[in-house]
């Protein structure tokens, strides 16, 4: 029985893996490949998800918990798209937030399912940005040192580290950061790309689907560090449909909505780590993200055109209490509704910070626990 190809890409919050998973799925599938897509977050409701499914890829979403602790979820996810799609490749995305992927995720994959899949390198996206502060200046890029611990643990398991957000950067900076990586964490490969270009991708994608041995590096994980970091950052997963008397511009609510919500966590201690935001009509779908408190908004698509009904989803990740981060993105949402005269219903709203995670496995061997 020939093996499905599974391809793992992780990275922090913000780091572009989504956009990548997209591109990574339209190659395999101009090659005549079948895949399926696996999204994964600490609650439902996500951007992610419906991101995939405009593109039109069959997706399983996999909630409450990252892989490592819904590791029975992640082989039923695997489950139902081998009935639904017979996939020649299955692609992964874990949650931003969360490390010790191999030992957890990768490891148990290939001592379980040795036989059912053929695991390739697993990559870790990099944002520049945060990899200029986190790891080549020491600084904690706006978050506290417990954050910042995930961040640097998430690079060290990595089989490939391919710096993200190339097409942003000179190439001399892309050079010095390339090298300052390689000298940091050298039992990776480490190169540059741009999820959103293509830049580098190529290369990137000769090496995840190379016969290299995946899930070399394992991470020594101090786990009450890395559940305190993944507590320290908030988390909202809202749902809300929108009707007004006449058709409205989707696109300029989305932007107009994002920088409120903006400008009111300005008013509060906390960094963005990711704000994304889908605005769905009959016409088609919208998506807007920040992945930074005073970066420039970024559309990846912008379908939903004219209308006078959508459906809104808002994910927020950020650091600081997920009351206020609630508070805040409501607050936001009303008062642009009011001012454009359009109703608004919530349908679903949680906010909370993630909770202690505990592996189902934890193999820091490749044969053994």
């Amino acid at each position: 029985m020939r093996k499905i190809k599974f391809i793992l890409v992780g990275g922090f919050l913000g780091s572009g893996k989504t956009t990548m998973l997209c591109r990574l799925a339209k190659h395999f599938t101009k090659k005549g490949l079948r895949v399926g897509l696996i999204t994964n977050d600490q609650a439902e409701n996500l951007v992610d998800t419906q991101m995939v499914k405009v593109e039109g890829y069959k997706v399983e979403e996999i909630a409450g918990g990252c892989f490592c602790c819904r590791f029975n979820d992640l082989a039923e996810a695997v489950r139902k798209l081998i009935v639904k799609v017979k996939p020649d490749v299955i692609l992964a995305e874990p949650v931003g937030s969360c490390t010790d992927l191999v030992a957890t995720v990768i490891r148990p994959l290939k001592v379980y399912y040795k036989n059912n899949y053929d695991i390739k390198p697993y990559t870790t996206l990099l944002d520049p940005a945060r990899a200029q502060d986190i790891i080549i200046s020491g600084k904690v890029s706006g978050f506290s040192e417990n954050v910042a611990y995930i961040f640097r643990k998430q690079l060290e398991e990595s089989d490939i580290i391919a710096l993200n957000k190339t097409d942003a950067l000179s190439s001399k900076k892309t050079r010095e950061m390339l090298f300052a990586l390689g000298k940091k964490f050298p039992n990776s490969k480490v190169m540059g790309i741009s999820s959103r270009t293509g830049r580098g991708f190529g290369a990137w994608i000769r090496a995840v689907d190379s016969a290299a041995f995946s899930g070399k590096n394992i991470a020594a994980v101090d786990y009450d560090i890395y559940a305190q970091g993944e507590a320290e950052l908030a988390w909202l997963n809202s749902v809300a449909n929108l009707s007004a008397k006449t058709a409205f511009s989707t696109d300029k609510f989305l932007r107009n909505l994002t920088t409120g919500i903006r400008k009111a966590l300005g008013g509060i201690p906390g960094e963005i780590a990711h704000l994304k935001l889908a605005l769905s009509t009959e016409r088609g779908s919208s998506f807007i993200h920040l992945t930074r408190n005073f970066q420039k908004l970024e559309f990846f698509k912008r379908e939903a055109g004219a209308s006078s009904k959508a459906r809104l989803i808002v994910n927020a990740r950020v650091h600081t209490s997920p009351g206020l981060l609630s508070r805040s993105v409501a607050n936001a949402l009303r008062v642009l509704c009011k001012k454009e005269g359009i109703g608004l219903k919530i349908e679903s709203s949680k906010h909370f910070r993630p909770g202690r995670p505990v592996p189902v496995y934890r193999f820091t061997k490749e044969m053994g626990h």
